[in-house]
């Protein structure tokens, strides 16, 4: 009798221990996250470092799977994100005024970048701060721009001072802007253009080689780096530094589908939030520190580099504050940007403010570390796009 108890206390042990590991384990959150740029470009690195670093802190229960201009291109990102095509992706809110209209419009004041009284070069940093801080933390409409599309705006990015690349073309003077037609990646470069004399042509960045190469553009406004991105030292003959100047800084760089977003745990959402601050990071630094090193590739494979004059410069920069006072009336406006005024005069302290937090910053790290300890760090998963 005791052998049958001990026997069917065997049994029923086994069978239990059987029944656990018949149960499902839980499956990692699978992220496919579309970016329209080669994935050997900043953005490209920058995607691959997010996905192995929010694998490696979530000790693998997200994983996530960059396609470098495969699965969306650059205008097709945001709709497919939206309509759950790709689970995540790089969107650039430029490329769709109707729908972030006021995520451009802190986009459009990054002009103010050239107004930094003492620049180091860092200026775009704090300016990728900044706008981190105030679209999470003071832009309801933006957050509310971002649901519509049903997304979930996780992290930023801003590039280095844009120049113009040119092929076969000089630019010193303002007589030299004169009936050019550049490449301009949104209405304020557009704007820069016009009131030069000039003509702004708006086109995706990886349409600017032919469009160089054919004789479409005489120049691209554009940040140095781009040279080795596209493949543009190919065709590019000539680069004038600092002009427009500006930064490109319309940049959702790890928006989440809403849908996908709901459905996770706090847990995920707040690794995911975490890894907004390390693509944030990652693509602005990877720009930043490609800055000087493209331009002295550049040199090396013979383009001719030129100063502006200083008139020309002197120009851009009175440009720059009487677009500075027009832009906010024009997003009202044109856009129906209501608080733009209010926006107007609460942006600028805030960049200042950031211009001091990335003094001492000098690795990537860090600024992962600033902007997640400023900003990101502060947002509930619980409650955040829920």
């Amino acid at each position: 009798m005791t052998n049958f108890k001990a026997t069917k206390t065997m049994v029923s042990a086994i069978a239990g221990i059987a029944a656990i590991a018949a149960l499902p384990v839980a499956a990692a959150e699978k992220l496919n996250f579309a970016y329209g740029y080669p994935n050997t470009s900043n953005i490209g690195i920058g995607v691959e470092g997010y996905a192995d670093a929010v694998e490696e802190y979530s000790k693998g229960e997200i994983k996530i799977k960059g396609f470098a201009m495969s699965l969306l291109s650059l205008p097709e990102t945001s709709p497919g994100v939206r309509d759950g095509l790709a689970d995540a992706g790089f969107v650039l809110t430029p490329y769709y005024a109707a729908e972030y209209s006021t995520n451009l419009y802190l986009h459009e004041m990054n002009p103010l970048i050239n107004l930094a009284e003492n620049p180091t070069g860092k200026e775009p940093l704090a300016f990728a701060g900044a706008m981190m801080e105030y679209t999470f933390n003071h832009c309801p409409e933006c957050l509310e721009e971002f649901k519509a599309q049903n997304q979930v705006y996780t992290g930023g990015g801003v590039t280095p001072l844009n120049n113009l690349l040119c092929k076969d073309v000089k630019i010193t003077t303002i007589e030299d802007l004169k009936g050019k037609r550049l490449r301009a990646g949104g209405a304020g470069f557009v704007r820069f253009a016009e009131h030069f004399g000039a003509q702004g042509v708006r086109l995706p960045v990886n349409e600017v080689y032919e469009a160089l190469d054919q004789g479409i553009l005489d120049c691209a406004m554009l940040s140095a780096p781009e040279l080795t991105n596209y493949n543009l030292h190919e065709v590019v003959t000539d680069i004038t530094l600092g002009v427009p100047g500006g930064a490109f800084a319309g940049v959702a760089s790890a928006n989440i589908n809403a849908d996908r977003w709901k459905a996770m745990s706090d847990e995920n959402r707040q690794i995911l939030l975490w890894g907004g601050s390390q693509i944030s990071a990652g693509v602005t630094w990877n720009f930043y520190t490609d800055d000087t090193v493209a331009i002295q590739n550049a040199k090396d494979k013979g383009i001719r580099i030129h100063q502006a004059d200083p008139e020309l410069t002197a120009a851009v920069k009175d440009f720059v504050n009487q677009d500075l006072k027009t832009v906010s009336a024009l997003f009202r406006d044109t856009y129906d940007v209501a608080r733009a005024e209010e926006i107007a005069a609460d942006f600028p302290p805030l960049v200042e403010k950031w211009y001091g937090l990335i003094e001492g910053i000098e690795t990537q790290e860090q600024l992962q570390q600033l902007y997640w300890d400023q900003v990101i760090s502060k947002i509930d998963p619980a409650t955040y796009a829920q």
